[in-house]
């Protein structure tokens, strides 16, 4: 016995050390993925044109666009509320704070790690278990991602601007919806037959992997305890409302500043870029989605005809807004001791 535990911690400080070389491959990963989408989204680009398009801007166009950002950190506080209600009672200050925390963090820590921290920050304010925050976030980001593709065809199919978008970017829009539409239709299907489903689940993946099969019928549970997080029709409902308004500030933001750059587009074609750039950021790369971003803004923009250097100047005003205006919202509460970032970072490699 007095052998056993030197061993189990050797063991256990090995693992830790293999933890973090993953952890460091991938954040290596991640930031050549940054660099070679922003290679390839500014390749074309004269910054210096860019810029002088960026001191035309209409100020107050851009002072609308900051207050639909500051609506979307309160809509996206109300709607998390909503979410983890059941499991999880918190306050509306209590909300606030964690959702802004964690908007932040998914921002500034690279490979999603942020997206643990609005879970482990409600299993520290309630007790909840981490397992049903992490069911919470996945449920909001499949509802999301489900609205978002969808006014991807809508808006288009609207504006007239459906034949002029590139096939590949039309590709990735009908993969991204039918991945989360599939993935919703697997968590209602654990819902109303939890057992069968899971096990099924769990059969076909051992045939590739033990390991995956474990890992992907234990996020399947973390979906369903997300699901089970709206128990009536008005939740429902309310998550609804509150992300229609929450993608709808969104839109109507960017078609702000698409007006304060002269531009003679219809707002459909605010709600097309959102949708876009909601699609590039899937594609995993560094902190603050960068490249991802401006290349979808680019993408996005190139269907309206707008040139790389008035796309690039858009994406100099609109980028650092959405960067700054979350960090704003998150950063004060880091120094508090109910959000300590140390704590935060510390719990994500252990979460389930």
């Amino acid at each position: 016995m007095p052998v056993a535990a030197p061993s189990r911690r050797r063991r256990s400080r090995r693992c830790g050390r293999g933890a973090r070389v993953k952890q460091t491959i991938r954040l290596v990963v991640s930031l050549a993925l940054s660099a070679l989408f922003l290679w390839i989204a500014f390749r074309n680009v004269d910054f210096r044109a860019a810029l002088g398009h960026v001191r035309s801007v209409s100020l107050t166009m851009v002072g609308l666009y900051l207050v639909c950002l500051v609506f979307i950190q309160w809509a996206r506080s109300e709607r998390w509320r909503v979410l983890v209600a059941p499991f999880a009672p918190l306050s509306r200050s209590a909300a606030f704070r964690i959702s802004n925390v964690g908007s932040m963090l998914v921002l500034v820590l690279p490979l999603r790690l942020g997206e643990f921290s609005r879970p482990y920050l409600v299993k520290k304010e309630t007790g909840a278990r981490m397992t049903a925050g992490i069911g919470a976030v996945v449920a909001e980001r499949a509802i999301d991602g489900l609205l978002v593709t969808l006014a991807f065809f809508v808006s288009t199919f609207l504006s007239g601007d459906d034949q002029r978008v590139p096939a590949g970017l039309r590709w990735a829009a009908v993969l991204a919806f039918l991945f989360f539409a599939g993935a919703m239709a697997v968590v209602v299907a654990a819902l109303l037959w939890h057992d069968v489903a899971v096990g099924l689940a769990r059969r076909l993946l051992a045939r590739i992997s033990e390991k995956l099969a474990v890992r992907l019928t234990g996020m399947l549970d973390a979906f369903v305890d997300g699901l089970r997080s709206l128990p009536s029709t008005r939740a429902i409902a309310a998550v609804v409302l509150w992300t229609a308004a929450y993608w709808a500030a969104n839109g109507l933001g960017f078609w702000f500043v698409m007006r304060g750059f002269g531009w003679p587009l219809p707002l459909t074609a605010g709600f097309t870029l959102v949708s876009i750039i909601v699609i590039a950021i899937m594609i995993p790369a560094g902190p603050g989605f960068l490249g991802t971003f401006q290349g979808g803004i680019l993408a996005g923009l190139a269907i309206y005809g707008i040139s790389p250097n008035e796309a690039a100047a858009y994406g100099l005003v609109v980028y650092p807004m959405t960067v700054l205006v979350s960090v704003a919202f998150g950063l004060p509460y880091l120094f508090t001791p109910k959000a300590r970032l140390t704590d935060i970072v510390h719990a994500t490699p252990d979460s389930p």
